[in-house]
């Protein structure tokens, strides 16, 4: 519809401007005509023109007939006066054809506002329909995994690796009534409500940053991308709680950030590239 209504203005102008230079031919060839016909000549090549030229002529003097009285004998400028209505035409049509341009521009930026207007109600929607998508993904899963610290990993020091990681099961139980589950040589909680994940991490930090024995793995993942899961579990990256891209981006809709995501790196594992994220503490 728009290319449409542009093109009825690029017609109509088309044609104004056709009927101008139209005009401005005929206000030539009256003025050859009437000069032709003052010095009482008579010019072959204009001969053929003579019918068409009488007809304006004609024609203009019954609209307007422009004479004058001298010393009793009346003269008809019928020449003169169809000129003129020529030229006031071809002004016309000009004043039209500026008309035009301006009702096209005034369309043209109406057209674009509207576009504008309809392009950014459009991606408000995609926005808001994302967010939703996102927001109903509640369930995640956390995963971790231990180890015991460099430091006391000599065998005369001869820590009990389970006595450790149950103080830890405990202290999470506690904190968050979720019982874990063996998997993956660690320990799997499951939550169902990712908007409040801060309080997880806060968790998770206190125990990254404890005085325990144990280095821990803390994978996290959203919905049920177990093989994601699993890949963050292979990577055993100690010290940090890693996630995978697509909970990376579900953290953003969250309406509080305690914490900031940074990235880990590319990695490759079973024949394709895997994406790392790592939740960080904010300075």
């Amino acid at each position: 519809m728009h290319n449409f209504i542009l093109g009825i203005f690029d017609f109509l102008k088309n044609i104004l401007q056709f009927f101008k230079i139209v005009c401005v031919f005929c206000i030539i060839m009256i003025t050859l005509y009437w000069i032709q016909n003052l010095i009482g000549a008579q010019w072959a090549w204009l001969g053929f023109m003579k019918p068409f030229l009488d007809s304006i002529l004609a024609y203009a003097n019954s609209i307007y007939s422009l004479s004058f009285d001298f010393f009793g004998a009346t003269f008809e400028l019928k020449y003169l006066s169809s000129v003129i209505i020529l030229v006031l035409l071809t002004l016309t049509m000009t004043v039209i054809i500026f008309g035009l341009n301006f009702l096209e521009g005034l369309y043209k930026s109406a057209h674009f506002v509207y576009k504008k207007t309809e392009e950014t109600l459009m991606n408000k929607k995609f926005e808001n329909d994302i967010t939703r998508e996102e927001k109903r993904i509640q369930k995640y899963t956390v995963v971790i995994n231990t180890q015991l610290k460099k430091k006391f990993a000599h065998q005369e020091l001869n820590v009990d690796i389970e006595k450790h990681n149950k103080i830890m099961n405990d202290m999470i139980m506690a904190k968050t009534s979720v019982k874990p589950a063996n998997y993956q040589g660690g320990y799997m909680y499951a939550f169902t409500n990712f908007d409040k994940v801060d309080t997880i991490l806060d968790i998770m930090f206190k125990l990254i940053h404890s005085e325990s024995p144990l280095d821990f793995s803390v994978c996290i993942q959203v919905g049920e991308q177990i093989k994601q899961l699993n890949k963050l579990i292979k990577l055993q990256n100690y010290g940090k709680i890693t996630i995978a891209a697509d909970t990376a981006y579900r953290y953003k809709f969250n309406e509080t950030h305690r914490y900031q995501i940074s990235t880990v790196g590319i990695f490759q594992l079973d024949d394709s590239t895997f994406e790392v994220h790592e939740f960080k503490e904010i300075l």
